[in-house]
């Protein structure tokens, strides 16, 4: 049984849900970051607590230790990941990634590991092709049999069980947004766009002549959809601008929904409920934001319920292991 994992490849975390040997869910998260540090220097400290690797001579922290000694030194982490795929920016992206999904799902002999993917974004030409075939490879490297599936798709497993695996499945992640119909556990339309919780900071701090940096810390530590009016002048200035961006996204995302299923030649069901989830869609409001834009479209189906997914960090890594425990027999 432990042999079964998921694991969600997510732009600002990796995070793995896998069957132990009682058959319950174990769940690690890692932040999706490393850090190049002074190998000499390095090597004088107790490194046995501390997450790293050697490539080619250079040292690296990896995940939260990466981003805890970059706030010390003063250095900005490196992100192995950019707009939901692997960054053609940093020349060691893939051995990083790597290191941290060895250390997050282990070795195997033949067990089976479902990683999530985004779909092909309808706003951008880029493509999954590599991004799917790099992780493929990684995990089959570990021993794993890969199964790659849509992390929207991965969500209607985790949180529609009910609706007998059927929903639509929204994931706000940072570099991406993606959606996925699914219907009695079949996806029929699904797709992303380029746009996530990094375009939201990334605008904004163009908008108000802040940095990426402090808008994301603002965001994360006082930031709320429903209160943005408070504390000093510039921080009310970049959380009004916050608020326009989220609504823009959420705007985009479900009038993209609609156009693609005035679109589809599907025979589509009376009701469904629709899942909210993703790390981009944690800060207070944002929940009831995804309403209040939903009640202006008409879609063709009566939408049974909008709602969070129970954990929505986790529920893409939970869907993978569903979809991977259908191998177990």
């Amino acid at each position: 049984m432990s042999n079964f994992c998921g694991l969600d490849v997510g732009t600002m975390n990796l995070v793995s849900a896998k069957l132990n040997n009682d058959e319950a869910v174990d769940i690690k998260r890692l932040r999706n970051i490393f850090l190049e540090v002074d190998k000499d220097a390095a090597e004088i400290m107790d490194l046995s607590g501390i997450s790293h690797t050697v490539i080619d001579d250079a040292m690296f922290f990896i995940a939260e230790d990466a981003y805890n000694f970059a706030n010390i030194l003063g250095k900005e982490a490196s992100r192995p990941m950019s707009n939901g795929m692997i960054s053609t920016k940093e020349i060691d992206s893939v051995d990083i990634l790597a290191v941290m999904v060895k250390e997050l799902i282990g070795t195997s002999n033949g067990g089976r590991c479902c990683y999530s993917i985004p779909a092909d974004p309808i706003d951008n030409e880029m493509n999954v092709i590599y991004h799917q075939n790099v992780f493929g490879r990684i995990i089959n490297e570990l021993g794993f049999k890969a199964e790659a599936i849509n992390e929207a798709t991965a969500i209607v497993y985790t949180e529609c069980e009910a609706s007998n695996f059927s929903g639509i499945g929204i994931s706000f992640g940072a570099g991406m947004t993606n959606v996925a119909l699914v219907y009695k556990a079949i996806p029929t339309t699904v797709f992303s766009i380029a746009r996530g919780g990094d375009w939201i900071d990334l605008n904004t701090a163009n908008s108000t002549g802040s940095i990426s940096n402090r808008v994301t810390l603002l965001k994360e530590n006082s930031f709320s959809l429903n209160n943005h009016r408070s504390g000093k002048k510039k921080d009310r200035k970049i959380k009004e601008a916050l608020v326009y961006y989220y609504h823009d996204l959420i705007n985009y995302t479900i009038k993209s929904i609609v156009r693609s299923l005035e679109d589809t030649a599907i025979e589509l069901p009376e009701s469904l409920p629709v899942i909210i989830s993703g790390g981009t869609s944690l800060v207070d409001g944002f929940v009831e934001m995804v309403k209040q834009v939903i009640e202006q479209y008409e879609f063709p189906f009566e939408v049974s319920e909008i709602r969070h997914a129970g954990n929505p960090l986790t529920a893409v890594a939970e869907g993978c292991l569903i979809r991977a425990l259908k191998y177990q027999n």
